[in-house]
């Protein structure tokens, strides 16, 4: 089957039977109706397609500049050369915002090159339906534009690689991005976040997103999912992705951040985290009550230059006081290899596999919230600092330790080779149980392999029956 062919049937099958198809190249000066007479431009299609229509890209010398916004149902897809794809760019910031392609309801991108953007490659307000498949971000955002969005805590929301906003209370969203590339862009490469009550699910699959350059004071993340406000949640769903390249001092590949009696949650499968500048995969509850939850499976989370994986509740002022207790950083890690925390960047004196308690940016006690971590059948190694350090002693800070309920629980997992400890405990309200664990010998976890801070005590931690022999994490890495 021929690629015309090919790309009709994609076309035709999500189409309506009323629906029009468009040819398009840039500079073309024919009225789109046929492959040989296309339309030049992409202001030109926005006039003249109507919702649900095809809008097919032909193979050109130059990109199609100025950008584009998409009516409800559009497909806009792109005919490729040999390898190299139809080019879309925005250098005009009166021109869509310096969008490359802003969305409508069900809408679909496929097989396109979006690159030097002003803004956004691709920006979906309040949209729901969405699918980009097999389109390549490059050099996004170049202007460090922002959208119109403000979170209470982080400020104002930059615009990024691929972008989701939803804003409207009750507002339900769903999306989909898969076999995508996004390189170099800056703030963040995929954004998920949901405001004011809105409710936001995003479902990435088997894309990458390396590099990309800060926008001060804190956006520089491989994927962000945000919620803010009572009654928002955002949801964001990965599989065979890879991260990595955001070396700069806020680095992270992963961040799913709630505040305000908002909810987060990051399902991660059989995916790559590489080399950033700080976490590899960071859970923030920000303005308690809030909850994060992270599920982790069959993955690779390495170099990190701070924490390989980081669960967090702040203490900034709660947008309820007496329901503070309710917030809750939850992370499950399965049949996964944590390793090599510290490999980059500053932080390496404080650098752990798994760093889980509470952060402090205004004078006061840390916020009292609880904590659940289980690892399961994985492998932590190579953390220049430690392998997994439960609570914060507050000597940073200059404030009392903290009081977070934690319950750990560490099963079949290997767990050696860390820094000064395999463990430390930092917390009086943690209670581990580390049963079943390899730790690199015989005899089982030696006592100098445990750091106790503060007011831990021994009896916290229950590290008996030993397994007898490394398991955990992929074979292939032990």
């Amino acid at each position: 089957m021929n690629i015309w062919l090919i790309v009709l049937v994609m076309a035709f099958s999500s189409a309506s039977a009323s629906a029009s198809v468009w040819f398009a190249r840039a500079n073309g000066t024919g009225d789109g109706k046929t492959a040989s007479t296309p339309i030049g431009s992409l202001a030109a299609l926005e006039v003249t397609a109507q919702p649900g229509d095809v809008i097919m890209l032909l193979p050109g010398d130059v990109p199609f500049d100025g950008g584009m916004a998409l009516k409800p149902g559009q497909t806009l897809m792109g005919v490729a050369d040999g390898n190299r794809k139809p080019s879309i760019t925005n250098t005009d910031t009166n021109r869509n915002g310096g969008v490359g392609v802003l969305l409508a309801d069900d809408c679909k991108i496929l097989n396109v090159r979006i690159e030097r953007t002003q803004a956004s490659a691709v920006l979906g307000v309040d949209v729901s339906g969405a699918i980009i498949h097999a389109v390549r971000v490059r050099d996004a955002n170049e202007s460090t534009n922002f959208t119109s969005a403000v979170v209470k805590v982080l400020d104002r929301i930059p615009h990024g690689g691929i972008l989701f906003l939803a804003t409207k209370p009750a507002r339900q969203v769903e999306n989909q991005v898969h076999g995508c590339s996004i390189t170099n862009a800056a703030g963040l490469g995929i954004g998920a976040i949901a405001l004011n009550g809105a409710r936001s699910r995003l479902v990435v699959s088997h894309t990458s997103a390396d590099k990309g350059s800060l926008i001060p004071p804190l956006f520089d993340m491989g994927i962000l999912a945000l919620a803010d406000g009572r009654s928002s949640e955002v949801r964001l769903e990965l599989a065979d992705i890879s991260l990595g390249g955001r070396l700069g001092e806020q680095g992270r590949n992963i961040l799913a951040f709630a505040s305000a009696e908002a909810s987060a949650s990051a399902r991660i499968e059989r995916s790559t985290l590489r080399e950033c500048g700080q976490d590899g995969v960071c859970a923030v509850a920000a303005m308690v009550p809030a909850t994060v939850e992270l599920e982790i499976r069959n993955c690779t989370i390495e170099r990190a230059g701070e924490m390989n994986i980081e669960g967090t509740i702040l203490n900034l002022p709660p947008s309820n006081p007496s329901r503070a207790k309710e917030s809750l950083v939850s992370i499950n890690v399965t049949d996964s290899t944590i390793r090599d925390a510290g490999a980059v960047g500053p932080f390496r004196s404080g650098a752990h596999n798994i760093w889980l308690a509470p952060t402090s940016f205004a004078p006061g006690p840390f916020a009292k919230g609880r904590y659940a971590l289980s690892v399961r059948n994985s492998r932590m190694t190579g953390a220049h600092r430690s392998g997994i350090e439960i609570g914060n002693d507050g000597r940073e800070f200059k404030i009392p330790s903290d009081e977070g309920d934690y319950e750990v629980t560490l099963r079949d997992n290997t767990i050696m080779d860390n820094g000064d400890s395999d463990i430390a405990i930092a917390a009086a309200g943690a209670r581990i149980d580390a049963r079943h664990n390899w730790w690199g010998n015989a005899s089982g976890l030696d006592t100098n392999r445990v750091r106790w801070i503060e007011r831990a005590q021994q009896s916290q931690l229950d590290a008996s029956e030993p397994l007898s022999c490394e398991t955990g994490g992929h074979p292939s890495q032990r």
